[in-house]
């Protein structure tokens, strides 16, 4: 077994601007798999002069900006990427097309029709300009990252931004050179990465916290069986899904619980996987952890698979309580549970 020794891009002579980037576009599949890169450097701003690493195209059409950085704490790259990210969010489907053909020339690539390479990577028949970059996703690439930098990675994918760190290392063998490229965040194991508070007044923001939260159970009861004891996420599983099973559409409880709360594809699926592989196919935007998607937990009514969101607040308890006086025919209940 031979031993890889550390080394560092700036030892190997590697820059950020010319080697560094064209390593991640010649081999984007190590960063992430389905990317599409459409342009590098691109700066085709009015107001500015400040360029994006790397653009990317992933399958759901969503736009990758991907920032590069050499060094070993990361610089203050996640703030550049967010600037970055909203700068291009506006970018329709022709101006992408335009971008991938300056890319195409620069890099004096093998393309005949650059609109046609796009199409056929996101697998359209044709152009969907509705669908395309409804969302903007980043990916960091670093020697390594700071704790500050984590720590802002994990804060923002809290609040629904789609970023990710992904760690490359150089090392070598004697004159031959490999990158080590590893998924840092988000992984279970990412509090290794966060800045930790100082131990000052810890009890105080502790119970702060602790009365900030709703860890509300309830005991729910529908056609003359009840459920104890459930979290906000069960009950309203629970409850949805009985609906569903007594014959009510759920193009009809959407009038209650608000449509943004369902995604559903336009066929019968067994399974998450089927379920997803569909999602994919239409292009919309879709974050697996946010919905009950399991095999089992899946809705279907009238030749349409539905999943109903798993992000259940404080509106709980009131929602479920609407639902049940709509549909007084559930002979459904719920209470607070006293265990």
């Amino acid at each position: 077994m031979i031993k890889l020794q550390h080394t560092t891009f700036s030892t190997e002579g590697i820059d950020e601007a010319r080697h560094l980037q064209k390593i991640i576009i010649n081999s984007i599949e190590t960063v992430e798999k389905d990317l599409f890169v459409i342009s590098s450097e691109f700066g085709d701003w009015e107001d500015s002069k400040r360029r994006i690493d790397i653009l990317c195209l992933d399958k759901n059409a969503n736009l990758v900006v991907v920032e590069l950085k050499r060094t070993e704490d990361g610089g203050h790259m996640e703030l550049q990427a967010i600037r970055y990210a909203a700068m291009v969010a506006n970018m329709t489907f022709e101006k992408a097309v335009k971008a991938f053909q300056n890319h195409i020339e620069k890099s004096r690539l093998q393309v005949d029709d650059p609109q046609e390479a796009i199409l056929s990577f996101l697998e359209w028949d044709e152009v969907n300009e509705e669908g395309f970059a409804n969302d903007v996703r980043i990916i960091l690439v670093s020697a390594d990252f700071s704790k500050e930098i984590t720590t802002s990675v994990l804060w923002l994918i809290e609040r629904d931004i789609d970023i990710k760190c992904i760690r490359i290392r150089p090392q070598k063998d004697g004159s031959n050179l490999y990158f080590d490229i590893q998924q840092l965040i988000p992984l279970p194991e990412a509090t290794d990465y966060q800045v930790k508070l100082r131990e000052k007044a810890t009890e105080q923001r502790q119970s702060r916290r602790e009365g900030s939260r709703d860890y509300s159970k309830f005991d729910v009861t529908i056609n003359g069986k009840t459920e104890f004891n459930l979290n906000k996420r069960q009950t309203m599983h629970l409850v949805i899904s009985e609906c569903v099973k007594s014959g009510i559409n759920p193009i009809d409880l959407m009038r209650v619980t608000g449509e943004r709360k369902w995604i559903w594809v336009d066929k019968i699926c067994s399974t998450k996987q089927e379920f997803e592989s569909e999602m994919v196919k239409s292009a919309k935007k879709y974050d697996p952890i946010r919905w009950f998607n399991q095999d089992g937990e899946l809705l279907v009514f009238d030749g349409k698979t539905y999943a109903f969101s798993n992000q259940q607040g404080k509106e709980a308890f009131n929602l479920a309580t609407n639902i049940f006086s709509k549909y007084p025919h559930l002979q459904g209940e719920i209470t607070k549970s006293e265990y």
